[in-house]
């Protein structure tokens, strides 16, 4: 089972897109974030994520010191990072997990650091693979995505809409 590390503005994105609850279905990930990560998010969202934590389907890491020695560290050496970033950075390697995050510099910076980073994008192929969402359902909430984070790469939306159109998955 693969420990995936979550970053606040994936599972704010899963918010907007009113992908929360399917998202945690997901089958043969170990679904964590940090307690920094949990302090950024709004209390409605708190409320929900705690949901989830009860039903075990996120496990909440609560930075020890020697856990903080380390993500000060990383935040001492890095640029334009925040704690919360380093944390997740900090505990994906740590646990030698994939960390899940829209952040560039902080996906840059820890992927220099042997850090396995997915995104967003990536998300939305496991759910169709898992079919836990349609291919139509799909291109409707990453037409929406894209409305809501204009960052996002336009070549890799347009290969999966082009994919998705044809009810096939990205190789």
């Amino acid at each position: 089972m693969r420990i995936v590390i979550n970053d606040a503005n994936i599972l704010i994105d899963l918010f907007h897109l009113d992908l929360v609850e399917v998202f945690f279905k997901l089958k043969g990930l170990e679904l964590k974030t940090t307690d920094f990560v949990f302090e950024e998010l709004h209390d409605d969202q708190k409320n929900v994520i705690e949901q989830f934590i009860e039903s075990q389907s996120l496990t909440l890491i609560e930075s020890s010191e020697d856990d903080l020695i380390y993500i000060f560290e990383i935040l001492s050496s890095t640029n334009g990072l925040s704690i919360e970033d380093c944390s997740v950075w900090y505990h994906a390697k740590k646990n030698q997990g994939i960390l899940l995050t829209g952040d560039g510099k902080l996906r840059k910076q820890s992927s220099a650091d042997g850090v396995e980073v997915r995104g967003i994008l990536h998300i939305f192929d496991q759910l169709l693979i898992s079919d836990l969402i349609t291919f139509e359902f799909a291109i409707e909430k990453l037409n929406q995505l894209y409305l809501l984070n204009e960052r996002l790469p336009i070549d890799a939306k347009k290969q999966r809409l082009d994919c998705w159109s044809r009810s096939e998955h990205i190789a």
